[in-house]
């Protein structure tokens, strides 16, 4: 046995052995292999793949297209090997090839680049009808369209809305942007106690039908502020002197620079105000005619009123330039009575009062109570008892004081 392991021949012989079975192993594994690739490459499977984006080639530049829809359905049909990749990487294209169309109607195949021809492939649908238009731009203004407007809160009102920028681009198919009829920014009022300032609201075009159309819009969004502001109404001032000037000098005439102002609030509280009496401005300091800044009162169960201050032209004078009488029993009238119901005083009950006139002594020394004209002014007053003002007038180069300004009356 030993001489066996020690010839070289026994030795050659068992290394031989040893490599033909070395060889026989791998080959038989290799063989196997291919059998396996062969039968999966042999085995062809289907796949359905949805929601496939459709890409379009055009112009883009000169025309706008519409019909195209937004995705097809591609089916695949091959080997196991080749389809699995395609279907994991979706690295493939399906497309329209509009270059070279010009406007009208047009029926296009579908095509797709990257998918191998080992692959058979089905599109759905296999071919669509494009419209191409010439492509045009067009600026337009831009409107208000406020939603849910009736349901605004207790009866607040709305002012004129702003809109920034006034002016939007819509671009289109020709026929497209010839059809715009109106260019609107929605904006929702539901619920709504305070202005609306700067709501981004988006843009809609919309036909002669009120159909909205599928434009281009540029900018899509702007700010628009709404005022919403309580209800309103306008209502005269009368201005009252506050203090006395300085011993030598008297007021010759105080004159407000407006009229009116407008007061807010709910409609039961703006219906009982007729007017603001009690705008005061202090002339206790007073030596020569000057311009003073009055701060309006918010009347009881007014929200605010507009503007808040008014000037006053004050005209000062020397007093030894002036005489003064009271005249008596001054008959007030009304102005703008009730169309039902009557007008009753409560003070000064005989609906009279005294009227102290300041002027020169040659106008005021024969004046009697007809030429002195005292007047309240109920309008808008509803059922009640109020206070109101005694606006009184006469000759002209004149001013008045009352021991009382305001007249307390009941309507009913």
């Amino acid at each position: 046995m030993d001489k066996w392991f020690n010839s070289p021949w026994f030795i050659r012989v068992i290394s031989l052995l040893l490599a033909i079975l070395l060889w026989t192993t791998v080959n038989l594994d290799d063989n196997s292999q291919s059998d396996a690739l062969l039968i999966n490459d042999g085995s062809k499977e289907f796949e359905v793949l949805s929601n496939i984006p459709l890409d379009v080639q055009y112009n883009d530049e000169k025309y706008t297209i519409s019909g195209v829809p937004q995705s097809v359905a591609v089916t695949l049909e091959g080997p196991n090997s080749v389809m699995t990749p395609v279907v994991r990487q979706k690295n493939f294209e399906v497309y329209l090839d509009l270059q070279g169309y010009g406007p009208g109607t047009h029926t296009v195949d579908v095509m797709h680049s990257g998918i191998s021809n080992r692959l058979n492939v089905n599109i759905e649908p296999k071919t669509v009808q494009v419209t191409v238009e010439e492509k045009v731009e067009r600026d337009f203004e831009v409107g208000v369209d406020l939603i849910n407007d009736e349901e605004l809160v207790n009866n607040y009102e709305i002012g004129e809305a702003t809109i920034q920028p006034s002016e939007v681009t819509v671009t289109g198919g020709k026929d497209l942007v010839d059809s715009v009829a109106l260019v609107k920014a929605i904006v929702d009022v539901r619920d709504t106690t305070d202005t609306i300032e700067n709501v981004q609201a988006p843009v809609k075009v919309y036909d002669t039908q009120g159909n909205e159309l599928d434009v281009l819009v540029e900018p899509n969004i702007v700010n628009v502020t709404v005022p919403i502001n309580l209800p309103s109404k306008q209502v005269p001032i009368e201005v009252q002197t506050k203090g006395e000037v300085p011993e030598g000098y008297a007021i010759q005439s105080v004159s407000p620079e407006v009229e009116e102002v407008t007061i807010y609030g709910q409609l039961e509280a703006i219906s009982q105000i007729g007017r603001i009496a009690n705008v005061e401005v202090d002339v206790s300091d007073l030596t020569e005619s000057t311009t003073v800044e009055a701060e309006v009162p918010v009347p009881k169960g007014i929200k605010k009123v507009d503007p808040e201050t008014v000037e006053v032209e004050v005209e000062v004078v020397e007093a030894e330039e002036q005489a003064e009488q009271v005249i008596e029993d001054v008959e007030i009238g009304v102005a703008n009575p009730p169309g039902e119901g009557s007008v009753s005083f409560i003070n000064p009950d005989n609906q009279q009062i005294a009227v102290t006139v300041y002027g020169n002594e040659a106008d005021i020394n024969n004046l009697k109570s007809e030429d002195i004209q005292a007047v309240i002014d109920v309008e808008g007053l509803e059922a009640g008892e109020h206070e109101v003002p005694i606006e009184v007038t006469g000759p002209e180069n004149t001013s008045f004081e009352l021991t009382n300004p305001n007249a307390t009356i009941r309507i009913g």
